[in-house]
């Protein structure tokens, strides 16, 4: 190798590691350079191959199609390098995590306090929200979602299976007409909840319902809803998972059990790319390896 090409290695070599990295500052404390010269050695390899390889703003690095196909031609390569020279990877820096708002409080609070206190030098940021956004933009490096993948470009693995029912307060109950038949819902005061404010039932006889009419009230956080439920508010369409505690001591009870309700999927999405870092993959196999706990229990 001529002293030309193994400089430019060096770029290319800086240049996957910043892609890898996701961002300036975490590239220079993983390559122990200041951010000023990672900057300056981008800038010079896009010089070099007369290319703009990435899109910078303030928050975020997104690869031009030019930078993409350097990136994945060289970054199998660049791995083999680091592995034949020992390069030693640490779990550390922050991980951005976002998740639904109610679900992180009902499912998973103890779990990231569980990985904290096993990485204690990973810092999660937990990014709470309902609303579709660019996962990429934002800098997350895991997502947890609900229902259908947003981004075909992420790697989708699944943790298991949210079961939905009818639920109210037995002192509502008292007070409120009987149902019998999912028609007579309109007759009751509705909780409605995100992600499913209008739902489906099913009849094991095949008969089929669709509940699409008011609801008394209409809530973004589900933990929300179900204290309303609680207090007599109504009845609420939910994940039985997220009410199990209510169930099991009276609080709330199953209503048309004999209905089967929908199913929710929750899943981990992570970034297509061959070299994942090691806190990524650590959090990924933890959060797996307490799937099954969560969601049978």
């Amino acid at each position: 190798m001529s002293g030309q090409q193994a400089a430019e290695f060096q770029l290319i070599y800086l240049f996957v590691h910043l892609v890898n990295a996701g961002s300036f500052s975490a590239a220079a404390k993983e390559l122990s350079m200041p951010v000023a010269t990672v900057s300056r050695k981008l800038a010079k390899l896009e010089a070099v191959l007369n290319e703009q390889l990435l899109m910078r703003s303030t928050r975020k690095l997104r690869l031009t199609e030019e930078g993409l196909a350097l990136f994945q031609k060289y970054q199998a390569l660049i791995a083999q390098f680091d592995a034949l020279n020992g390069a030693p990877e640490t779990p550390e820096g922050t991980l951005r995590v976002s998740a639904p708002i109610s679900i992180v409080t009902a499912l998973f609070i103890d779990v990231f306090n569980e990985f904290c206190d096993n990485y204690p030098d990973i810092r999660l940021h937990i990014v709470q929200s309902n609303e579709e956004f660019d996962l990429i933009d934002e800098g997350i490096d895991v997502a947890i979602v609900g229902g259908t993948q947003p981004d075909s470009s992420w790697i989708s693995r699944s943790m298991g299976v949210l079961d939905y029912r009818l639920v109210a307060s037995p002192d509502y109950l008292k007070q409120a007409p009987r149902l019998n038949h999912p028609r007579q819902l309109e007759q009751h005061q509705i909780i409605k909840a995100w992600p499913l404010y209008n739902f489906s039932l099913r009849h094991p006889s095949g008969e089929s319902f669709y509940y699409d009419g008011p609801a008394k009230l209409t809530l973004t956080d589900l933990n929300g809803a179900i204290i309303a439920a609680e207090h007599n508010g109504g009845i609420l369409y939910g994940p039985e998972l997220f009410v199990k505690q209510q169930l099991s001591d009276g609080r709330l009870q199953i209503l048309l059990p004999e209905w089967r309700c929908e199913k929710r999927r929750i899943s981990l999405l992570q970034h297509q790319r061959s070299q994942q870092p090691l806190k990524v993959k650590l959090f990924i196999d933890f959060m797996l390896s307490k799937a099954q706990t969560i969601f049978t229990s």
